[in-house]
């Protein structure tokens, strides 16, 4: 009977590309979708704002469309992604003195309370410190999901891996954003209050269940080389070390300019939609909804491409990611222009979902190639670096447009200024292309001396 249950557990796992979690038993495969649903949760309050901003700043008292493009689109994502860039920053030395099952669960908590407690404010500063406190969050979460992932997998499958875990991320925005869309053309005065309700109470659930089924995994464990990472406390050293690994740098200095289009693309594009092109709130948040099936298809078969692709030859997987990347930036600007589109309304589906599509295949790739150059005792922290570049990408666009719009009404062209910052960002994976397969060579290398 166990031996059958086994082999139908093994089975359904290699169908979805995640045949290592068997070694890790039961509760490591509950751990795995227990991560998947806090992960989906906690960044599906991420974009709630983007498709009610005029609502809320109406509940709020605040009417003036610049002041809310600057309060609402400008300031809140700002300080949300600086707190949350800090705290992730803080999670590469926390990592190693805590459990990272204990400070995954408390990182939840600290996340979806103030976002529960938004759905409760009365006036802008309420609003303004409750979302603001929502970045302990999404900056905690993320070096702790992708460092556990780093010893759920090996290289052999960690795309694919990133896959799953970007896609319950990019997903969780899309949908938050839709039902923010549809409770707040239902009800414009307190729909908007709901929908942080129902995005913030079920990350309570997943994480009573991964805090007391779940187990964490040994650290190093899915490496050839047996290590003993617990015996290692991060330093200020160790974070200088990173930055000497060139594939390091180059996700790094992708990152930066990269998320800058995607700090704009969620919290803008859904009131461009409506305003711009007179759709109904309904129908803006559900084009969003089609791009967010993109960035879903694309988000999975670009960590499943990459991983095909690293196995046939390393470099392929950073040839990918600037390619789509690089040739990402035209439908994503034609989206701001599509005026002889819209009317064909099947066609203006497919270009939003071709676009999610095109902008989605980097991410699990790039967590994978980092994953792949570093060490496990490094994960946390090389995760938290990453995710500083990527809050201060994802926190500056949406004020350099917020301040773009202040000086030209073309809404347009102060998004597609954005949407241009893609470009620096594709020219940057030369820096990984030239040097993967050398770090990684050079990443076992030091784990074989480190043991010997």
């Amino acid at each position: 009977m166990n031996q059958n249950k086994s082999k139908q557990e093994t089975t359904y796992l290699r169908f979805f590309g995640l045949a290592e979690l068997v070694n890790h038993g039961p509760r490591g495969i509950l751990a795995f979708w227990m991560i998947m649903g806090m992960a989906f949760f906690l960044f599906g309050d991420q974009n709630l704002i983007a498709p009610n901003m005029k609502n809320i700043g109406a509940s709020l008292g605040i009417t003036d469309p610049n002041e809310v493009d600057w309060k609402f689109g400008g300031i809140i994502p700002v300080l949300f992604f600086i707190l949350g860039g800090f705290v992730s920053l803080s999670m590469g030395y926390l990592s190693q003195a805590f459990s990272r099952k204990n400070l995954l669960v408390a990182t939840v908590l600290l996340g979806e309370i103030p976002c529960f407690l938004t759905a409760y404010a009365e006036t802008y500063d309420q609003f303004l410190i409750l979302r603001t406190l929502c970045g302990f969050g999404l900056g905690g979460i993320f070096p702790l999901l992708f460092s556990l992932i780093g010893d759920y997998f090996s290289s052999q499958s960690r795309a694919i891996a990133t896959g799953y875990v970007s896609l319950a991320m990019g997903l969780g925005v899309g949908v938050g954003q839709l039902l923010g869309g549809i409770l707040g053309g239902a009800d414009p005065i307190n729909g908007w209050r709901a929908s942080f309700i129902y995005m913030s109470a079920p990350s309570f659930f997943f994480a009573a269940v991964y805090l007391l089924f779940c187990k964490e995994p040994k650290r190093g464990g899915a490496e050839e080389v047996g290590v003993d990472e617990l015996s290692h406390k991060i330093t200020l050293k160790d974070f200088r070390l990173l930055f000497h690994n060139k594939t390091n740098l180059g996700a790094f200095l992708q990152g930066l300019p990269g998320c800058i289009p995607w700090g704009v693309f969620f919290v803008y594009l859904a009131d461009y939609y409506e305003h711009t092109y007179h759709l109904s709130k309904e129908v803006s948040a559900g084009m969003i909804t089609f791009a967010a099936i993109g960035i879903f298809i694309g988000t999975f078969f670009g960590g499943v491409i990459g991983q095909i692709l690293y196995n046939m030859k390393k470099t392929y997987q950073p040839l990918l990611c600037m390619g789509t990347t690089f040739f990402g930036v035209f439908p994503a600007v034609l989206l701001l222009y599509s005026f002889d589109i819209v009317p064909y309304m099947g066609l203006f589906i497919a270009l939003n979902i071709f676009t999610g599509i095109m902008i989605s295949v980097t991410g699990p790739n790039v967590r994978a190639v980092l994953l792949n150059v570093n060490e496990p005792k490094s994960r946390s922290a090389i995760f938290s670096i990453y995710n500083l570049t990527d809050d201060l990408g994802k926190g500056l666009g949406p004020v350099m447009s917020a301040v773009i719009l202040g000086l030209t009404p073309d809404r347009g062209l102060a998004l597609s200024i954005s949407i241009l910052f893609w470009i620096p960002c594709a020219l940057a994976w030369f820096l990984v292309l030239f040097n993967y397969e050398k770090d990684e060579a050079n990443m076992h290398l030091m784990m074989k001396q480190n043991v010997s």
